[in-house]
């Protein structure tokens, strides 16, 4: 196919601006599942269009042909879309921001309860296993304290576990867990705190849910639901092939927590705008 004839199906292209998706959503690379902040910009049968703003606080420069999960469910055609692979990239001087085109592969069969439907371009939400929005918003509260206490556990069996098993010394070990372990643990259980405070809140004033969701302050439960367990230095630091199976099941439950804060999201944009 000629360029000339390119760039002419590109104009063709039915492409549906995301008008109210204004505030970041957590995003991983999939090769290290580092995570990133992005907003969705515009979306047509090819592909999607996102941002990174150079004001979000997580930022990633992503390459050309890696792939990323955008923990955010787009549904088109019966099948749903949250994985995709970059084909190009480049720098927006009027936004300020990295734009990313990606190609969305791997459709699941999954139906979440709340969804961006890619023909209108907006949020649906599926209300038909909660009462109201105010429950649904309980419901994933639940699930995000619930991954972070699993996240605890992990990390609580590591600490011993590796001072078993890692190849370093007694006072090496001693002093990474004091470095490394401790302030992991400290800073996920003070997460912890904020999202079971959060989740008891919204659990005791059922009537008053849909204000409660109307009023969340998005920045501090993104900080809340980030990961505290840094992966790589894990893996330097301890040194050994037996952290894999602890550490893909942290990467696990953290992917679960960023599919469901933007949920959060989607859930927040749909009620102050509908």
């Amino acid at each position: 196919m000629s360029n000339e004839t390119r760039n002419s199906d590109k104009r063709l292209e039915k492409r549906l601006e995301f008008e109210s998706l204004l505030l970041p959503f957590l995003g991983s690379r999939t090769s290290d599942l580092s995570c990133f902040e992005y907003i969705p910009m515009d979306i047509t049968f090819k592909g999607l269009k996102i941002v990174i703003p150079n004001w979000v606080v997580s930022r990633e420069l992503l390459k050309n042909a890696e792939w990323v999960h955008l923990h955010l469910p787009f549904y088109f055609s019966g099948r749903t879309y949250t994985r995709g692979k970059i084909m190009w990239n480049k720098w927006d001087e009027e936004v300020q921001g990295q734009l990313y085109g990606i190609q969305m592969e791997h459709p699941e069969n999954i139906i979440y309860p709340i969804y961006i439907h890619t023909d209108t371009s907006s949020v649906n939400v599926d209300l038909s296993e909660f009462e109201s929005t105010g429950r649904l918003l309980e419901s994933l509260f639940k699930d995000a304290v619930m991954l972070k206490k699993g996240i605890l556990i992990y990390l609580n069996h590591l600490i011993p576990y590796f001072s078993r098993l890692g190849r370093r010394t007694s006072q090496d070990y001693d002093q990474l867990k004091i470095v490394l372990f401790e302030d992991m643990k400290r800073h996920l259980i003070m997460n912890l705190k904020h999202l079971d405070a959060l989740y008891e809140q919204t659990k005791a004033d059922r009537q008053g849910q849909e204000i409660i969701l109307q009023t969340l302050n998005l920045d501090q439960l993104r900080e809340a639901v980030r990961s505290e367990v840094s992966i790589d230095v894990l893996k330097v630091a301890l040194d050994t092939d037996a952290v894999i199976p602890y550490l893909s099941a942290i990467n696990t439950l953290e992917e679960k927590q960023y599919t469901n804060y933007n949920a959060m999201v989607m859930l927040y944009i749909h009620t102050i705008t509908k």
